[in-house]
């Protein structure tokens, strides 16, 4: 007899404080932080996620930060910041253990129909080295010019029109 698979769609939910936990491991496995070195010195990852909280309600202060849940497992996380004429996504980032199976691409195709559907364009910023770009690029983000540093790019997708 076949093995008979059971496949969610992932879904998208308001973070909440008792998330902060899970959202803090896969803070530092998105930066590469080494767990041996974290576990040594658990205050680095706490500064460290203390710092980005900082920089985000500062530079994002309406930003809303959503998990990607499949069933009920949290496997990614999606923070967005809604103004009038552009959605910017702040973070977006998978699990590694669902990474390469499509589910950021159909979360991305998402968030892109919603622009669309607002009239808004849609930015990023990620870093140069980052296998995602090629995702971008296909969905018709374009790099800017005049990006502050070297490691990252700053990206835009304007809205699609109507046809």
């Amino acid at each position: 007899m076949s093995e008979i698979k059971t496949c969610f769609e992932p879904r998208r939910r308001a973070a909440e404080d008792a998330d902060g936990p899970w959202l803090k491991r896969l803070f530092a496995q998105l930066r590469g932080l080494d767990q041996t070195l974290i576990d040594a010195c658990p205050g680095l990852l706490e500064q460290q996620w203390q710092l980005q909280q900082r920089i985000f309600a500062s530079d994002y202060p309406a930003a809303r930060t959503e998990l990607i849940l499949l069933g009920d497992e949290p496997i990614g996380v999606l923070t967005l910041d809604e103004n009038p004429g552009r959605l910017r996504i702040v973070e977006i980032g998978l699990d590694a253990r669902h990474r390469g199976q499509g589910v950021g691409e159909r979360l991305l195709r998402e968030v892109v129909a919603y622009a669309d559907r607002q009239g808004k364009a849609l930015e990023l910023a990620v870093m140069r080295h980052n296998p995602a770009v090629r995702l971008y690029q296909r969905l018709g983000f374009q790099t800017l010019q005049g990006a502050p540093d070297d490691a990252q790019w700053h990206m835009r997708r304007a809205p699609s029109q109507p046809t």
